[in-house]
């Protein structure tokens, strides 16, 4: 008897690697704890030591003998995350980050295609351009995460000769710096899945356009936390990734050329992952005779 062939099912989104996001949170959260824990070591004790000073002071100036003794402490410890010993570590990190994320957005889209159509299709592993925008995408990472001790040395000098003009004790000054570092460790996080969620949505894209695919529909995370749900938490966002998974623009509701993308007031070449930072959208890929029909749709 002939085996009935399978109803074919619709590809499931490829979702950004949670691999690539927690091994990339994991490094920044060590780096904001290592730029802390050497700030605090080298700066406690010359705050100690000038505390009657500049406590006693009140008329004390940016001029004062203090200022530059404590610049340098700062300095001596800021200049380590700018060496070119941080400057390998950091690119070490950027490129596995970006090595795990194509490897398993690469699995992922096979997988989710082959199951679609039903037949183990070899997809083209790497598309024409994605050598030069893995390289990219590794030298921005570069440099995001070099602007988390460029960001945070600064404000961590604001903090401290602010706290001494004032004649704050060190244990506040100490707790001032500590809350900074906690800014810079949730700042660190989100730049992790930010990129990450970024990554996965030009990987996706430019392999959808190797295998073919012309239209992805976009599914935005269908929560309180999506931008322009009416009755979510921000209901006036200026990109509304509740209304692009809804619009329709003549080919089907939510559904967008790979090519070109959706606009949003005025907006053009808006894509699942990047209609803003943090955006949770993904695209799936719309396949005719699968899960799209473009004699109904347009």
């Amino acid at each position: 008897m002939e085996k009935r062939r399978k109803k074919p099912k619709a590809p499931k989104p490829v979702m950004p690697s949670k691999e690539a996001e927690r091994y990339y949170i994991g490094q920044l959260r060590a780096l904001v704890r290592a730029m802390a824990s050497e700030l605090i070591a080298s700066l406690e004790p010359t705050l100690k030591r000038l505390k009657p000073a500049y406590i006693a002071d009140s008329r004390v100036t940016l001029d004062g003998s203090w200022t530059d003794e404590i610049l340098k402490s700062i300095r001596s410890v800021s200049q380590r995350f700018t060496s070119p010993l941080f400057e390998a570590q950091i690119q070490r990190v950027a490129a596995t980050t970006i090595s795990r994320a194509e490897a398993d957005n690469a699995e992922d889209f096979r997988d989710s295609i082959n199951k679609a159509v039903g037949i183990d299709f070899q997809l083209i592993t790497k598309p024409k351009g994605m050598t030069d925008y893995l390289e990219a995408s590794t030298a921005e990472n570069v440099n995001l995460i070099k602007s988390i001790p460029a960001d945070y040395f600064k404000k961590v000098e604001t903090i401290v000769l602010g706290g001494m003009k004032d004649g704050l004790a060190p244990t506040t000054i100490a707790k001032q710096i500590q809350e900074e570092t906690g800014v810079s460790a949730r700042r660190a996080k989100l730049i992790a899945r930010d990129q990450v969620s970024q990554l996965n949505s030009d990987l996706t894209r430019q392999r959808q356009t190797a295998a073919g695919i012309v239209h992805y529909k976009v599914q935005d995370a269908d929560d309180v936390r999506v931008s322009g749900n009416p009755s979510g938490k921000y209901p006036n966002a200026k990109i509304s990734c509740w209304g692009i998974a809804r619009q329709d623009i003549g080919y089907g509701p939510g559904v967008y050329k790979v090519a070109e993308g959706a606009t949003w007031k005025g907006v053009t070449n808006l894509h699942p992952g990047k209609h803003h930072p943090l955006c949770r959208c993904v695209g799936i890929a719309m396949i005719p005779g699968v899960n799209y029909f473009p004699d109904k749709n347009g």
